[in-house]
C-alpha cells in the first residue's frame, strides 16, 4: 500500500516538477535577454524562409522515424513505417503536452508491448533507448568536430575528438556484447542519426535566415546542439527552458547576440510544437499496429 501511495504523489509530484522548473528556466532566461529585441527580432522575420524551416523539420523527423523503425525491425517487431511513423508523432505529443505520466518513450513501449506480445518489454525498451543514444552519439560527434573550427573552444578539440572516438569504440563494444539484436546495422543506422541532426542544423540555418542573421552559423550551430544535450534530459516540459538556459550560457560564453539566439531555440520549439499537434487525429481513433508479412519484414529491417 505504501508503495502504491508512493508512485501516485510521484505521478502527481513528476508533472508538478517539470512545470516549476520550466518556469524557473524561462525566467531565468527572461532575465538574461531583452524581451523587446526578441519581439523586434520576429516583428522583422522574413517568413518566406520559415516554411523551408518547417519543411527540413518535417524530414528530419521522417527520416528519425526511420531510424527508430530499423531498431524495431532489428528486435523482430514486424511494424510498417506508416504505423510506426504515427506512433512516433504520438510519442512527440506525450513529451510535449502531457509532462506527466509515462511520457512519448514509454507510451512507445506500452502500445508496441500490447500489440506484440510475443516480444519482451526489455527488447522494446531497449531499441527505444538505443535509438535515443544513437541520435546522442552523433549530437557528440557533430559537436566534437564542430569544436575544430571555432577559436574559443579549438583548443580543447584535441581531447574532445579523442573522447568521442574512444566512446565509439566501447558504445560499439556494448551493444555488439550485450545486445547483439540491437546492434545490426550499426554503420546504417548511425549514418541516418548523423543525418538527423544535419537536418536540424538545416532548419536552424532556415532560422537564421529568416530572423536576419549575418553573422557566422558554426557558433549558433555549436550552441543549438549542445542545447539539445540538454533538452534530452527529462527536467522540463520537451526541454523548454533547459535548451534556452544552455542557449544563453552558450551565447555568453562564446560572445554571440543573446536575443538572437534564444529567438531561435523558441522558433525551434515552437516548429516542433506545432508537429507535435498533428498527432491530435490519431488520439482520437484506435492505434492501429498491422503485423505485416515476415519476408517484408527481413526486406526493411
Amino acid at each position: 500500500m505504501d508503495g502504491n501511495n508512493g508512485k501516485k504523489a510521484w505521478s502527481v509530484l513528476k508533472p508538478l516538477l517539470k512545470v516549476g522548473f520550466t518556469i524557473l528556466a524561462l525566467w531565468l532566461v527572461y532575465t538574461k535577454v531583452d524581451i523587446a529585441a526578441l519581439q523586434r527580432l520576429w516583428k522583422e522575420a522574413n517568413p518566406w524562409w520559415l516554411g523551408p524551416a518547417v519543411t527540413a523539420f518535417v524530414i528530419c523527423q521522417l527520416v528519425t522515424s526511420v531510424r527508430l523503425l530499423h531498431f524495431f525491425h532489428n528486435i523482430g517487431l514486424p511494424i510498417s513505417a506508416r504505423s510506426n511513423f504515427r506512433l512516433y508523432l504520438l510519442g512527440m505529443f506525450y513529451n510535449l503536452f502531457l509532462p506527466g505520466g509515462i511520457g512519448g518513450d514509454g507510451y512507445k513501449i506500452i502500445v508496441l508491448k500490447q500489440r506484440y506480445p510475443f516480444t519482451t518489454r526489455k527488447e522494446v525498451f531497449s531499441a527505444v533507448f538505443f535509438d535515443r543514444l544513437s541520435g546522442l552519439w552523433a549530437l557528440c560527434l557533430l559537436v566534437a568536430l564542430f569544436s575544430t573550427v571555432l577559436p574559443r573552444i579549438q583548443q580543447y578539440s584535441r581531447w574532445i575528438l579523442p573522447a568521442v572516438a574512444v566512446g565509439t569504440v566501447i558504445y560499439y563494444g556494448v551493444l555488439r556484447r550485450f545486445f547483439k539484436k540491437i546492434s545490426q546495422h550499426f554503420v546504417r543506422i548511425h549514418l541516418i542519426a548523423l543525418g538527423t541532426q544535419l537536418l536540424q542544423l538545416v532548419t536552424v540555418a532556415f532560422i537564421l535566415k529568416a530572423l536576419g542573421c549575418s553573422a557566422s552559423y558554426w557558433p549558433y550551430f555549436v550552441i543549438f546542439l549542445a542545447s539539445s544535450l540538454a533538452s534530452l534530459f527529462p527536467f522540463s516540459i520537451g526541454g523548454l527552458g533547459a535548451r534556452e538556459v544552455v542557449i544563453v550560457w552558450g551565447a555568453t560564453t562564446l560572445g554571440l547576440d543573446k536575443d538572437l539566439a534564444v529567438s531561435i531555440s523558441l522558433s525551434f520549439y515552437i516548429i516542433t510544437m506545432t508537429m507535435a499537434l498533428t498527432a491530435i487525429p490519431v488520439l482520437f481513433r484506435k492505434e492501429q499496429v498491422q503485423p505485416e508479412a515476415a519476408s517484408e519484414q527481413t526486406t526493411n529491417a
